[in-house]
């Protein structure tokens, strides 16, 4: 019984370690970038020897990989915590919109860090790419609740699913860059009008 409890104790410590590392190596990439960044600019920031940083990655890639793959799976943990919401499917789309965004507005200066890098812009897009049929899936769900409620028409459930996650993901550099001073709220606002209600004027 000692054992499993030091055991358990001993792995809550490494995995704690582990974060600490992967959230100055955030920090590093998006300041130096991927390639400037070195494993000796990380292990010294988190003040501890190069060899530290072995014993938990393999090589900068691998570091890099996590880092990437932690966010991913932040921003998925979120949007599922909005699809479970008990709201308006309306709002749900909504929120959903919005914390998608927001968040990508955090982590776009984190993933142009690397655009000089090809590799590893491919790197980060495969990951992506990992995503994005979950959140195809999550869409799905917050669509199927508005049909049973009758709040939505959906003709193709999984057309009009990928139509928006294609859209909100179009979104993400644009909303982040040249419109950094605007409104994100107002900008989701117009994005649902028209994805509820579409372009053409009712008479």
């Amino acid at each position: 019984m000692m054992e499993n409890v030091a055991g358990k104790g001993k792995r809550l410590k490494k995995d704690l370690r582990k974060e600490q590392i992967l959230k100055v190596a955030h920090e590093i990439f998006t300041r130096y970038g991927y390639k400037k960044t070195t494993l000796d600019d990380i292990s010294k920031a988190v003040r501890k020897g190069k060899s530290s940083l072995y014993y938990y990655f393999d090589s900068k890639e691998d570091l890099f990989y996590d880092v990437v793959l932690k966010e991913a799976d932040v921003l998925k943990r979120e949007l599922e915590s909005v699809v479970l919401r008990n709201i308006d499917p309306v709002e749900k789309l909504r929120d959903y919109i919005m914390t998608k965004l927001t968040i990508s507005r955090d982590l776009v200066e984190f993933y142009h860090s690397s655009d000089q890098d090809s590799i590893q812009v491919d790197f980060i897009e495969k990951i992506k790419q990992k995503h994005i049929k979950d959140e195809i899936r999550m869409i799905k769900r917050i669509l199927i609740e508005g049909i049973r409620k009758n709040v939505f028409e959906v003709r193709d459930l999984t057309l009009v699913a990928i139509g928006i996650t294609t859209a909100i993901k179009g979104l993400e550099t644009p909303l982040s860059e040249d419109y950094g001073n605007v409104s994100l709220e107002k900008s989701v606002d117009n994005i649902l009008k028209i994805l509820c209600y579409g372009l053409m004027k009712r008479p």
